[in-house]
């Protein structure tokens, strides 16, 4: 049995999409665990440190904590939206039977890499499962760092 050119980028696109999702629901989890750890109160050791030199009112540590709350959600939503979409792309690519067309003189249609099938294909799906995975993740890095930053108020 011979595979078409359909089959081979077919494949390698539902591997590129599997391996988006996977990545993405782990970030998905870690971000779900994290997302309210700086709403808590501050533990016993630091919390008369922080009464004592005002950080418990201060509006800078306040908007620092929102920030990071905001840009977790933020990440969520993104993570979530990536895997809805190479969900939804990998559905089409299961149903679909042909998708290059063949030409007037018959030859089929060649790309040089699954990027091009998927660019000239599903452009749209490509580029929105790209940036919002990768958006995502600068989000959390940003999250993260702003939490690095409040636990380590107390050594200004």
């Amino acid at each position: 049995m011979t595979e078409t050119v359909d089959s081979i980028y077919i494949r390698s696109a539902v591997g590129y999409f599997n391996n988006l999702r996977v990545p993405a629901a782990v970030l998905m989890s870690i971000i779900m665990k994290e997302m309210f750890s700086l709403q808590n109160t501050p533990p016993a050791c630091l919390r008369k440190w922080d009464a004592e030199h005002g950080i418990d009112r201060s509006k800078r540590w306040r908007i620092l904590r929102y920030s990071y709350l905001w840009l977790m959600v933020l990440a969520f939503s993104l993570e979530t939206f990536t895997i809805f979409v190479a969900t939804q792309v990998l559905t089409q690519l299961a149903t679909s039977q042909r998708v290059v067309q063949m030409d007037v003189d018959t030859e089929v249609v060649d790309f040089e890499s699954m990027v091009d099938f998927l660019k000239r294909f599903y452009e749209f799906e490509y580029a929105t499962c790209r940036l919002h995975f990768v958006t995502g993740l600068l989000c959390f890095t940003v999250a993260t760092a702003l939490r690095v930053r409040y636990a380590l108020r107390k050594y200004r």
